[in-house]
């Protein structure tokens, strides 16, 4: 997510913990591709997109290996990918150069070499890339593996191979996601089932509600280590039946809490799908909000973003819930509130003297593909 030298930033006072700026806006089209030109002395040979992604319900349960729901979203990350004869990898987005450490050029350089892994690109044949995005930084909405997504698609289009699979659960969602639809993922084989989602039949949207705030540590190593002690005594947590029995095996109260989380929000997970099965979107809301109640059980979620889901549900939110590991959250509502439910939010966090969480609504997208 690529949270952490934002993190160390707000933890010595450099910043507060709220977003930076407004919401970015991506270049169009014509002006990647001619920042492509001026960056390589070259032409591209094509423009790809693949979008970001919100993480609706499971992907806390990863170190369980359970499934996670998902949505792709309209903002994203814009690729103009171009080969060469050099054998080596150079990314810049319109402002310059990325060094190799940027995670966004890290990202390319995954795609670079899980092409050559597949046969898809040779040794010799080197890539150029420039990056445009609309995505926030820090907000856990897959900004990362939107890039990767991007890069490989274009890859493997120019070879002329088949569509790429994700190299993640996030990728995979990139790649497979169709608008008005979610993504099942699981966890552990990334296989992925696309699950109808229609929020505009249903007079619904996705309000994100970015906060920028920052855990002071990333809290998922220590939770996947949490859960993997547990299933040392359990077994997988995905399989468990008779939960209060599990929690009477296990002595630590911590670990009881973690397994309380991980197995109920498998039972959401599986409640919300057999509603979208069914056509029952607008009936989802409820789960979403158990979810981020029950997510207490995994000491998530950060006081800002639980403002900002109990502001929105009063608001009038059909459910809300944080979103990933650090300070996004998510509102279900009808279309006709979300411009009372955003100024709730915005007088909420004024109130409380906080950063202003920057906020969208939006609709289930479709995935990679190509631009031009």
């Amino acid at each position: 997510m690529g949270i952490t030298g934002a993190r160390v930033r707000a933890v010595l006072g450099a910043r507060t913990g709220g977003p930076v700026g407004d919401w970015p806006e991506a270049p169009d089209d014509e002006t990647l591709l001619a920042a492509y030109s001026r960056a390589f002395r070259a032409a591209p040979e094509g423009l790809w997109h693949a979008p970001g992604r919100l993480a609706l319900l499971g992907e806390h349960t990863a170190a369980g290996g359970g499934a996670a729901l998902y949505a792709a979203l309209p903002w994203g990350v814009a690729a103009a990918v171009g080969t060469t004869s050099d054998g080596r990898l150079r990314v810049a987005a319109p402002s310059g150069p990325l060094s190799a450490r940027d995670r966004s050029a890290q990202a390319a350089a995954g795609a670079v070499a899980a092409a050559r892994d597949r046969g898809v690109l040779g040794a010799g044949t080197g890539v150029r890339v420039l990056l445009g995005s609309d995505l926030p930084a820090h907000a856990s909405l897959g900004g990362s593996a939107a890039v990767g997504a991007a890069v490989s698609l274009a890859l493997a289009d120019l070879a002329g191979a088949d569509r790429p699979t994700g190299s993640t659960a996030d990728q995979g969602v990139a790649l497979d996601a169709r608008a008005g639809h979610a993504v099942r993922v699981n966890l552990a084989s990334g296989r992925t089932t696309v699950l109808p989602f229609d929020l505009a039949g249903a007079g619904l949207r996705l309000v994100v509600l970015e906060t920028g705030a920052l855990p002071r540590r990333d809290p998922r190593p220590v939770r996947a280590a949490e859960l993997g002690r547990a299933q040392d005594v359990l077994g997988p947590l995905r399989s468990v039946q008779d939960l209060p029995g599990a929690l009477r095996d296990l002595q630590n109260p911590v670990l009881r809490n973690r397994v309380e989380y991980a197995v109920t929000e498998v039972h959401r997970l599986n409640a919300a799908v057999g509603l979208l099965r069914t056509g029952r979107v607008a009936e989802t809301g409820p789960v979403l909000s158990a979810s981020h109640l029950s997510l207490r059980r995994f000491d998530l979620p950060l006081p800002s973003v639980d403002l900002a889901v109990e502001t929105a549900a009063r608001a009038g939110a059909r459910g809300a819930r944080m979103s990933g590991w650090a300070g996004t959250a998510f509102a279900l509502v009808p279309g006709d509130r979300v411009a009372g439910l955003a100024e709730a939010v915005r007088g909420a966090f004024a109130e409380k003297g906080w950063p202003r969480p920057r906020i969208r609504a939006a609709l289930p997208a479709e995935g990679a593909r190509r631009k031009v």
